[in-house]
């Protein structure tokens, strides 16, 4: 029988080894969540995951169950570490330019509706920064209301809001909730840095 994630999180407490699990567990869907906004660039998504899993491993001892997900804790993590990023390296304006979504789609659907995904995804890129996001986690990733609000840091009702003025802005194409079925791109597992260089 598969642990929990509190009981994961609680094992890793008393045994560091432990944490592994959690990495093993959520890195696939940290590295897309970050992959589908640095234009899928692989390696600096890699570094970004890693780092995700650093700062959450150094916060271990002080993480507190508050009714959200450790996958929605992690996520909340890889948007902050991710607009850290962007701060330092480009300019603020680089933060609404952080997607470059693909328009391939599952080989059974049918070339119009690729390409009517297709124009979809352009629309989505000229979206908000926050519309963006919440688009994509909720179609693409399927996350809940209440976790996006906590992984922006905003109200269940903000989400709802954000999602609706979104939703008017892509009213014009049908195919919206097909985001689910766009592929991610496959992750190798990969050594957790977050041990640092004296674990082997």
């Amino acid at each position: 029988m598969k642990k929990t994630d509190i009981k994961l999180v609680e094992s890793a407490k008393k045994c560091p080894d432990e944490y592994e699990e959690v990495y093993k567990k959520y890195s696939t869907d940290v590295f897309n969540y970050l992959w589908y906004r640095v234009g899928h660039d692989r390696d600096l998504a890699e570094d970004l995951m890693q780092e995700v899993f650093v700062r959450a491993f150094a916060k271990l001892d002080s993480f507190k169950n508050r009714g959200y997900s450790y996958r929605t804790y992690l996520l909340t993590i890889a948007k902050n570490t991710l607009v850290n990023y962007y701060k330092k390296k480009k300019p603020i304006v680089g933060i609404e330019e952080f997607l470059d979504i693909p328009i391939e789609i599952t080989q059974d659907q049918e070339l119009n509706r690729s390409l009517e995904a297709g124009i979809l995804w352009r629309a989505v890129q000229d979206l908000s920064h926050n519309e963006r996001d919440v688009i994509l986690m909720h179609y693409k990733n399927g996350i809940k209301t209440k976790d996006i609000a906590k992984v922006i840091a905003k109200t269940p009702n903000a989400v709802k809001i954000i999602l609706s003025r979104a939703r008017k802005k892509l009213k014009d194409h049908p195919y919206l909730k097909d985001m689910f079925h766009y592929s991610n791109t496959s992750h190798e597992y990969t050594k957790p840095r977050f041990w640092g260089k004296n674990k082997k």
